[in-house]
């Protein structure tokens, strides 16, 4: 059992060693020769007592903040039912909300379990802690009793063991002392861990952010006019679901460089190429005012820790498109050099060199298909979306008006059935934002992914919901039509998918997160579009992977 199953079995076993010094009162107390023990038991009792309740608060307190139910936390609290606590995801939960403090708290509840146990057998009781006396109803069987206190040697027992009684009870109050510490410490410094890990995180988006812009920047300069194979460049960068645990590492992307599809029917200089890029910043003491064009390292997919020692070594890079026609060599081939970025470019090579990578939007894949996604599908890209705006807002890959056409799919990979952003070098112009729309919604980017999930859950276009309530007079648009939509089809989605997809999606239609800043860039609006979107969607992905492995 781990110990958050032991905390249950404790939390009911104590309760019942006081029930039971309660019958060895109630029986000392018929035997003249064994009244002088009354006052040794009343003493055991009253402690046990005291114990149960500080050993119960203590649980009531790392049980009250999570999102339980009144019923699980009666079960958890009053039923004395081990199975309770034996909840994966109760014991993530309370794993995380004693943080260091785990593992003295595991350690410190197992041998409170092991005492109470041995406390149990000196006072001879069964394995359900009860005395010998009582019968499986609960009664007592008198005779049994006065049978059990008047045997001699469990007189002489009683009376020279009593001291033993109070050492075990002095070691299991120490033990109860230390887990209520535990417990008190490490919800007094949850605030301060919870600062600390949002500082952290906030730290690493913003360096993130900072090395997807550069990383835009570098192919922009690199392609922004047209390169001697009169073609346009596409960088398809990988959307992923961003693991917790990433806070403090190096900025990775995933990508696939292809050709835009004027280049279809024509000789392209070189297939397309899946690349892996690790962002890293180089510390600039010149202070010098040349670009900020990161620097690009490609070499095969190698280990982490071989990544550097191909740097020395490799030439500079001239010419990307050139470099990439290259790309096949097994060793690094070169470097592109700036005065504050390095980004290296591991290739990863496609299962079938033949093969033709199809980009096709996310918008042309559900009018194809005809119907809604399947539910992880629709759990994985809903959880995927949320991440992109979550990393990638107010950067030059996801616009504020994003949408399905602006996400891909790249068919025939290596990093097959995982969304894209295409983007091409040199870039087109790209429309301008609607002014009217921007003073009607909170946050655009938001809302464009609250459409979106409307549109995976309904498997359509918003646009192809409008009814003449969603327009003027006239019968057409107005700056409200895609808001009234949207807002019609958010309430009828609670009868079609998870509560949490519901709910995140409402959150986002609405921008319905009791902040006062609507801005991404506020630490604490990001902090609630986090926990009110990104967290019920990854329940809902967890839940349907674990529910498919199974």
């Amino acid at each position: 059992m781990s110990g958050f199953e032991i905390a249950g079995v404790v939390l009911g076993s104590i309760p019942l060693v006081v029930s039971a010094l309660e019958h060895y009162a109630e029986g000392l107390s018929t035997i003249r020769s064994m009244q002088k023990y009354e006052e040794v038991f009343g003493y055991l009792h009253a402690s046990f007592v005291t114990i149960a309740c500080i050993y119960r608060n203590a649980c009531e307190e790392l049980l009250s903040p999570l999102a339980l139910s009144d019923d699980q936390l009666f079960q958890l609290l009053e039923n004395r039912e081990s199975s309770a606590w034996e909840s994966p995801e109760l014991s993530d939960a309370l794993r995380n909300r004693l943080g260091s403090n785990y593992l003295p708290f595991k350690s410190s509840v197992k041998q409170l379990n092991k005492k109470i146990n041995l406390f149990g057998r000196k006072l001879q009781l069964d394995k359900d802690f009860q005395p010998p006396w009582t019968r499986a109803t609960g009664c007592v069987d008198v005779m049994a009793r006065n049978k059990f206190f008047n045997d001699p040697w469990i007189r002489i027992k009683g009376g020279f063991k009593s001291k033993h009684y109070k050492e075990l009870l002095s070691s299991i109050e120490e033990d109860i002392s230390r887990i209520a510490n535990l417990t008190a410490g490490a919800i007094a410094l949850q605030p301060l861990r919870v600062e600390r890990r949002r500082r952290a995180n906030t730290e690493y988006l913003t360096k993130f952010r900072q090395q997807a812009e550069k990383l835009y920047d570098a192919f922009n300069t690199r392609w922004s006019s047209r390169c001697v194979c009169q073609s346009t460049h596409q960088a398809n960068l990988r959307l992923d679901i961003q693991r917790e645990e990433e806070a403090g590492k190096p900025s990775t992307f995933k990508l696939v460089f292809t050709f835009g599809s004027s280049q279809a029917g024509n000789t392209a200089p070189w297939k397309s190429i899946p690349v892996e890029i690790e962002a890293v910043d180089v510390t600039d003491t010149t202070k010098s005012h040349d670009s900020l064009l990161p620097s690009i390292v490609v070499h095969s997919n190698i280990e982490a820790h071989d990544h550097w020692k191909c740097l020395k070594r490799a030439p500079d890079i001239v010419d990307l498109c050139a470099t990439l026609q290259r790309c096949p060599s097994p060793d690094c081939i070169g470097v592109m050099s700036s005065k504050l970025a390095k980004h290296h470019i591991h290739t990863l090579h496609l299962p079938n060199a033949n093969t033709t990578d199809e980009r096709v939007t996310l918008q042309e894949v559900m009018m194809k298909q005809g119907t809604t996604f399947l539910i992880k599908e629709k759990c994985t890209l809903a959880l995927t979306l949320a991440s992109a705006v979550y990393h990638l807002h107010n950067t030059p890959w996801l616009e504020e008006t994003w949408d399905l056409n602006d996400i891909c799919i790249l068919s025939q990979s290596l990093l097959s059935d995982q969304p894209y952003i295409s983007r091409d070098f040199p870039s087109t112009a790209t429309s301008p934002i609607q002014n009217q729309r921007v003073r009607i919604i909170k946050n655009s980017i938001i809302f464009a992914l609250g459409v979106a999930l409307l549109e995976i859950s309904y498997g359509k276009p918003l646009n192809t919901f409008v009814t003449s309530e969603d327009l003027d007079a006239s019968g057409n648009r107005t700056a409200f039509t895609d808001y009234l939509i949207a807002d019609r089809l958010a309430e009828g989605l609670r009868t079609r998918e998870l509560p949490n997809y519901a709910d995140a999606t409402q959150r986002c239609i609405h921008c319905n997160f009791e902040a006062s800043v609507y801005s991404l860039h506020n630490d604490d609006f990001r902090e609630r579009f986090y926990q009110g979107v990104i967290v019920p969607l990854r329940k809902d992905y967890e839940y349907v992977v674990s529910t498919t492995v199974a």
